[in-house]
């Protein structure tokens, strides 16, 4: 009797087995051959102009830039002016202490006037001929050391006030109110933005490729993606013997629309040639592997997203930062994959990222955890949505069970809270085996 009920059980549990097994299988298989599709990105060719350049590094520099210098001795008493602050040539930037000053232009006044009249006094006596001709001569000499005196005084005066010397934009400020400056010291910086230059050295080979008033484009770091007109300003006479290049001088009007700054780190691309209306494709899609240059097109098969990757080999054009001209191995309207080309082999089967046939739980419902990238899921929805198929392929009841509630709360399909109730209810109903545990 013991034997018959352990050969019974023993049955019971390779049907269970096999039950398990078969729903597995195919589920198991058919995941592979979802997962086998590589998830891919495409770019169309399409037709564009390029260009050809000669490339260059350097920083940027104002078209002027002056250091502006105190032309006497003096307390800084008022500042006028901030970094930053656009300036006129004259504008008043600083004052300092003028009394000293005013007192000394007073004094020469009075010096001036006594010795101008004076003057008038041994003029009237010279024509009556009752002065002589050297007491004149001196009388008048007095009289303009006065009135060079004054002017002195004057200056003087007038060089407590420190003015832009140009239109631009005040850049440095470097004493504060209360400083004593000196003669000759720097106490603000002003540049001139507009325009800008961009001084690069080409290769001495280049030379003939260059010309006055050729196109350049400029970009810099800090503004992604865009690029600013400049024309070649000055070509250098002369090759440097060491270095074997030549300096060009780029001219940038409008100072890139105030997004352009002195001291920037830019690259210059002087035009050489353009081609226009030709086929492109972007560079990411080169394929760096064997001899010659490679894309993977992407054909598809009629499936929504899926597809295979078909190996072409090209001839190339020009080249700039982002796009390849295309000579011969592509047409116009095909697609080029260029992202997740690596490792592929012609024929491979790829999809396209954010098309195809949604991930779906076993009764056909589409899970919050979709797996349109082609990974298992991620974060708890796809774990859930994995043990899911696990569980449906071991217990088939559970599945029909499974499908019944759904439709009935649809948010039983995306709750991993509701999914652990709805477990622990098949268990007490007995279409789980109660393990003592979680499944």
């Amino acid at each position: 009797m013991f034997s018959s009920q352990r050969w019974l059980v023993v049955g019971v549990i390779a049907v269970l087995a096999g039950c398990g097994e078969g729903e597995r299988g195919p589920a198991r298989r058919g995941g592979q051959r979802r997962s086998a599709a590589v998830p891919v990105k495409v770019e169309s060719v399409n037709r564009r102009d390029i260009s050809s350049y000669i490339l260059g590094n350097t920083t940027l520099d104002a078209y002027q830039w002056v250091e502006v210098r105190s032309r006497t001795s003096g307390q800084v008493v008022e500042i006028l002016r901030e970094e930053g602050d656009p300036v006129t040539e004259g504008t008043v930037l600083a004052r300092l202490d003028s009394e000293s000053a005013m007192l000394q232009v007073k004094r020469m006044e009075v010096a001036y006037q006594d010795a101008r009249r004076a003057f008038e006094r041994d003029e009237k006596l010279y024509k009556r001929e009752l002065l002589s001709k050297e007491r004149h001569e001196n009388s008048r000499g007095q009289m303009d050391r006065a009135y060079t005196e004054l002017e002195q005084a004057r200056l003087n005066l007038n060089y407590t006030t420190i003015a832009s010397p140009l239109a631009g934009t005040l850049t440095l400020r470097s004493v504060e109110v209360g400083n004593m400056v000196t003669a000759n010291q720097a106490v603000f910086s002003v540049a001139d933005f507009d325009p800008l230059l961009a001084r690069i050295r080409i290769p001495e080979k280049n030379m003939g490729k260059v010309a006055i008033g050729q196109g350049a484009k400029v970009s810099v770091e800090s503004a992604p993606g865009r690029l600013f007109r400049g024309v070649v300003k000055m070509i250098s006479p002369v090759v440097d013997p060491e270095s074997g290049t030549v300096k060009v001088t780029i001219r940038i009007p409008g100072g890139g629309n105030g997004i352009l700054r002195p001291g920037m780190f830019a690259s210059v691309h002087i035009i050489t040639e353009v081609h226009r209306n030709t086929l492109v494709i972007p560079k990411k899609a080169l394929v760096l592997e064997g001899e010659g240059n490679h894309v993977f097109v992407y054909e598809r098969d009629g499936e929504q997203g899926a597809g295979k990757a078909v190996r072409r080999k090209v001839s190339m054009g020009f080249a700039d930062n982002e796009h390849l001209e295309i000579l011969n191995g592509l047409n116009e309207g095909e697609q080029v994959i260029t992202v997740g080309q690596g490792g592929l082999r012609p024929g491979t089967a790829v999809r396209l990222v954010g098309e195809g046939v949604p991930e779906t739980t076993a009764a056909g419902s589409q899970t919050g955890g979709g797996r349109e990238s082609g990974q298992p899921g991620s974060g708890d929805n796809g774990q859930l949505n994995a043990m899911k198929e696990r569980m449906f392929a071991r217990f088939p009841d559970l599945k029909k069970a499974y499908d019944a509630r759904v439709g009935k709360d649809p948010d039983l399909a995306k709750s991993s809270e509701k999914w652990r109730a709805f477990m622990g209810e098949m268990r007490r109903k007995g279409i789980l085996p109660d393990r003592g545990g979680r499944p």
